[in-house]
């Protein structure tokens, strides 16, 4: 994300006034259309990672892995949610997703940013991927909310963004519709890995992650294909 020159800045406000929340509509301050007061609220939702089993974000004192992803390992090397899925990041999302609301893109994508995964530093990452959609829903949307978010971490972190294409997902019943049994059901073979992954390292980035059953069934697809490690970051779970 680029900063805009001063000279247009002062320009814009010159023009059109002083920039707004997008929240609340307050004087707006720095680059992620959020006010202060709002940009405080936001990092009331921050995730505390010293707690979270780092595959699953169960509970766990010390941040050690639970008893449940020792006994049945999952797919991810590492899982990071970074936020709670509550007010009022809950309704940005809502409106970013389903109302195309772009403008909210610059607040969520540096709430991100502003709280990594811990592990992220030390961890060798080749590319990144953005949790792809169906072709059906991708056309009624017109965008990919995920892949935008990628996009900006990728461009922050200078890495590698996989293409739109480079993991195709079949057309099933929105995840949200259905109980937690259902949701690893409807998932079970939805992904096709048409990219060349062997060997990599893969941070995949996704906006919510529920029960978790969709983000391991693409990361067991992209290790049948041969990556190396897959690892998982997403803005936010409910709790």
């Amino acid at each position: 994300m680029q900063t805009p020159p001063s000279w247009l800045a002062k320009l814009g406000h010159a023009v059109w006034g002083a920039p707004r929340c997008v929240l609340c509509h307050e004087t707006a301050s720095g680059h992620d259309g959020l006010c202060p007061g709002c940009r405080h609220d936001l990092r009331l939702l921050y995730t505390d990672a010293a707690h979270r089993c780092p595959t699953c974000t169960r509970f766990s004192r010390h941040a050690h892995i639970c008893g449940h992803c020792q006994q049945k390992p999952p797919p991810l090397a590492r899982l990071f949610t970074g936020c709670d899925y509550s007010a009022p990041l809950k309704q940005m999302l809502h409106a970013f997703k389903h109302q195309r609301q772009s403008s909210l893109l610059p607040a969520l994508s540096t709430i991100m940013l502003h709280h990594p995964p811990p592990w992220l530093p030390e961890t060798p990452i080749d590319a990144v991927l953005a949790m792809p959609l169906s072709a059906p829903r991708l056309a009624e949307r017109g965008f990919n909310q995920s892949q935008l978010l990628a996009r900006c971490i990728a461009t922050a972190y200078g890495w590698p963004l996989l293409d739109k294409g480079a993991v195709l997902r079949q057309h099933r019943p929105p995840q949200s519709t259905l109980s937690r049994d259902k949701r690893r059901q409807n998932v079970r073979g939805v992904f096709r890995v048409a990219a060349d992954v062997k060997n990599c390292n893969l941070l995949l980035i996704d906006d919510v992650v529920t029960t978790g059953a969709t983000i391991y069934e693409l990361a067991q697809s992209l290790k049948r294909a041969g990556a190396a490690a897959v690892y998982a970051w997403a803005l936010a779970h409910p709790q």
